[in-house]
């Protein structure tokens, strides 16, 4: 197979990164609302025989493949193991778990077939594994004021587990579209942000009294008459 030319420049340049606009599609096969097919820019970095492509998608999207450079070994699609596609026209990866599908397309391909409309963020269900798209706050108290720390788009992902005693444990991503990475876990009794013991309070938002620390998730755009934080925030 002919790899594009910056894969290949990579391939050659141990510890190099390169930066190349790009087509990303992803399919489920038992979800198809969260398929699509966009325009995205992927960031690949080799280093010790070990390819990383990081793929940033309109939609707000994102994924991460790490392959070994000769293509031999078993890759990985944002963690999850998955294998190598015969394709020539794109670089494509099924996981091995629920058999999604991840390729990169040269920036100029056009889908195959159907082309999948790029759901928007906060209107629908989007990005690598499903998850609801909304907004996050985050916000600290300074000098007993709380001060905004970060708002923006981002998707929710949640994963439960119910244990045979009969509890259930859950575990939820907050991916923000800015590269911030929020993570909850809870059960019965207890749920923590970033690994410190929160609160459950008004409109899904969540006090670390401890720490000062506040985050709030919403389906929907946040406004400054729900939290006044953002009041702060420059038009």
């Amino acid at each position: 197979m002919r790899l594009p030319l910056f894969l290949a420049l990579a391939a050659l340049l141990p510890g190099a990164v390169f930066a190349e606009q790009a087509m990303c599609e992803y399919r489920h096969p038992d979800r198809p609302s969260w398929d699509f097919f966009a325009a995205c820019t992927v960031d690949e970095a080799t280093q010790n025989g070990v390819v990383t492509l990081r793929a940033s998608v309109m939609n707000g999207s994102r994924f991460t493949i790490e392959a070994a450079a000769d293509g031999l070994a078993d890759a990985k699609v944002n963690g999850l193991a998955a294998i190598r596609l015969d394709r020539e026209d794109a670089r494509c990866y099924r996981t091995e778990a629920e058999a999604e599908l991840v390729c990169l397309h040269p920036r100029d391909a056009a889908p195959a077939a159907g082309p999948a409309p790029a759901p928007e963020a906060a209107n629908a269900d989007i990005g690598f594994g499903g998850g609801q798209a909304g907004f996050c706050l985050l916000t600290a108290r300074e000098g007993g004021v709380e001060v905004l720390t970060e708002y923006g788009a981002c998707v929710k992902r949640e994963n439960c587990v119910a244990s045979d005693a009969g509890g259930t444990t859950c575990l939820t991503d907050y991916d923000w579209k800015s590269g911030r990475l929020s993570e909850m876990a809870r059960a019965e009794g207890w749920q923590t942000l970033d690994g410190a013991t929160v609160e459950a309070g008004e409109q899904g938002c969540f006090t670390d009294a401890r720490g000062g620390v506040r985050f709030c998730f919403s389906p929907r755009a946040m406004t400054a008459a729900a939290h006044p934080v953002l009041a702060t925030v420059s038009p």
